[in-house]
Parts: C-alpha cells; sequence; structure tokens
C-alpha cells in the first residue's frame, strides 16, 4: 500500500490543505462508514473503474458516479464501496476553500456527492486524462495544481467576514458565543449566514458543531478507556446527553459502540455484510 500526501504552493495553499495519493489498499470490509467533518475532496479513480457509493436510502443499492466525484460538506455518515482494490488521487479542501472552483454556491452540494463531468463537463474529462498520463506521484500532484489553478473561476480570496469567522471557529473548543463572533461582522445575521453557507457549505451553527465532533473523535482516537463526560465538556459540550444526541446524528452510532469497535480508524468504521 502506498499512501502519499502534498501540501500545494501558494496561492493554492490557502484553499486546499492537501493532495492525496493512495495506491493498492485491500480494506478486509466490502464497505466502510464514512463518519462526517463537514470538508469537500475531490477524487479521481485511475484504476479505470467508477466510484461507488452505497445509497442508504434505496435499500443498500450501489451508485455509481463515474471516474471523479466530488464530495459535498457533508454533516451525516455515508457508506462507500471498498470491495475493489484501487489506484485513486484527490484534494481535499480547506474549509471554504473550494468555492472559488465550485463555480455554485457550496451549500447546492451539501450532503451529497456529484460527479465532476456533471459539474465541469469536459474540464473534468481533461483532468482525469492528464492524471492518468503522467507517470510519478509527484507528477499527479503537479498536474493537480496547474488544472486547479486554471480551473478558478474568480481570485482567489475568501470573503473577510467568512475568513475571520472560520479563524474563530477553529479555535476548539470555541471560547465565545457564535452570536459574539457573528457580532464583530459588520454585516447582519442573516446576510453573514447566507455568505457562510454559499462559501463553505454549512450553516455557522452546523459547522462548529461538526468541529466539536471531530475534536471528539481526535480525543479518544488514540485512548484506551474514555471517562465521556471529560470529553463532553472538553470539547464544549452543555451535557452529556446533547453529546450523545450530537454524536448519533453525525455518525449513525452511539459513542460506546464507537469505541468498541475494532475496525475503525478516524472517519472510517468498517462493516461487515
Amino acid at each position: 500500500m502506498l499512501l502519499r500526501t502534498y501540501i500545494p504552493q501558494a496561492p493554492l495553499s490557502g484553499f486546499v490543505d492537501f493532495f492525496w495519493y493512495f495506491e493498492g489498499y485491500t480494506s478486509p470490509y466490502s464497505q466502510e462508514l464514512t463518519l462526517p467533518d463537514g470538508s469537500i475532496e475531490l477524487v479521481f479513480n485511475l484504476s479505470g473503474g467508477k466510484i461507488n457509493l452505497i445509497d442508504r436510502e434505496n435499500k443498500g443499492l450501489v451508485r455509481a458516479y463515474g471516474s471523479s466525484v466530488i464530495c459535498g460538506p457533508h454533516s451525516k455518515s455515508f457508506i462507500i464501496d471498498t470491495s475493489v482494490k484501487s489506484t485513486v488521487v484527490g484534494v481535499h479542501f480547506k474549509p471554504g476553500g473550494v468555492y472559488p472552483f465550485l463555480k455554485m454556491p457550496v451549500d447546492e452540494v451539501h450532503n451529497i456527492h456529484v460527479s465532476l463531468d456533471a459539474l465541469w463537463g469536459v474540464q473534468a474529462h481533461d483532468m482525469h486524462e492528464k492524471l492518468l498520463l503522467t507517470k510519478t506521484v509527484d507528477d499527479k500532484f503537479q498536474q493537480l495544481e496547474k488544472s486547479l489553478i486554471k480551473l478558478a473561476s474568480q481570485p482567489l480570496i475568501q470573503h473577510p467576514a467568512v475568513h475571520f469567522a472560520l479563524n474563530e471557529f477553529l479555535r476548539l473548543p470555541l471560547k465565545r458565543p457564535l452570536s459574539d463572533v457573528i457580532g464583530q461582522m459588520g454585516i447582519s445575521h442573516r446576510r453573514f449566514i447566507q455568505i457562510f453557507k454559499e462559501e463553505v457549505g454549512l450553516t455557522p451553527k452546523l459547522f462548529c458543531r461538526l468541529r466539536r465532533f471531530q475534536e471528539v473523535l481526535n480525543r479518544i482516537d488514540q485512548a484506551k478507556n474514555v471517562n465521556w463526560l471529560d470529553v463532553a465538556m472538553a470539547c464544549g459540550y452543555y451535557d452529556q446527553m446533547h453529546f450523545i444526541k450530537d454524536f448519533q446524528a453525525f455518525s449513525s452510532l452511539n459513542p460506546t459502540d464507537y469505541f468498541s469497535r475494532l475496525d475503525r480508524h478516524h472517519n472510517h468504521v468498517g462493516i461487515l455484510i
């Protein structure tokens, strides 16, 4: 198995966390539950097959999304098909980072996957073909960098209010009430929420809830024993009841069930069929 990551140069580095490349992974499970973190990814399958996801709303039907897909910002878990060994390359965006490239409000892809061909047409096809033609992993990363710069439909800048808010929200736990942060914007509460949804894909409140959930996962992933009340308080929950409610809403599992699973790794849980 080969896993590589790469942080692009400026100006992309202000919008992209990293590029990643995954080759030769064989999961012991045919499906994996993927937990939400509100992030957005582009995924390109370089093995010649389609990207398959499981439709939980339709009796577990396998849905094929072509050879490239955008995973919109999720606030609920979804299931990926891991039954076939594949080689994939992807882009993991920073919060709000995909907006200059998407050419549409980001909240329109909330909780969904969309084929890149449907979004970008021939540009998506060209990106995929060029990735197939490049030989080394480093060359693929360089090609992704060039393609994204070319794809940007507007200057690579973030709305000042969104930029300020994200800096505050990414401090965990959030030290001030959400209303205090929004009060410093100089724009109306309603207008800020609209802009934030357009660029990040989630409401500010939902984004902060997901950040707390991810902080919980970070704290327990390497732990041998867990005091759930201590974890809840450390991550900014008012009480254990709200913590459990959020955990179940985001993961489809209760905290104890998740922690007891030996088949888990960060944001992924194996599924036996």
